[in-house]
C-alpha cells in the first residue's frame, strides 16, 4: 500500500518539477488518486482471501 501511494506521489513530483504550478497540484492528485487506487487494491484482496478462506 506504501508503494502504491509512494509511486503516485513520486510522479506527482516529477511532473511538478517538469510543469512548475503555484500548488504543486499534480503531486496533490496523484497522490489523492493513488490513495484510492491502493484502498480498493487492499479491499480487493481482502476480499479474495476471505473467498479463498471459505
Amino acid at each position: 500500500m506504501f508503494a502504491i501511494i509512494g509511486i503516485g506521489a513520486f510522479i506527482g513530483v516529477k511532473l511538478d518539477d517538469a510543469f512548475p504550478n503555484k500548488h504543486n497540484m499534480y503531486t496533490i492528485i496523484l497522490s489523492l488518486v493513488f490513495v484510492i487506487f491502493a484502498i480498493v487494491f487492499v479491499i480487493r484482496r481482502i476480499i479474495a482471501i476471505s473467498k479463498e478462506n471459505n
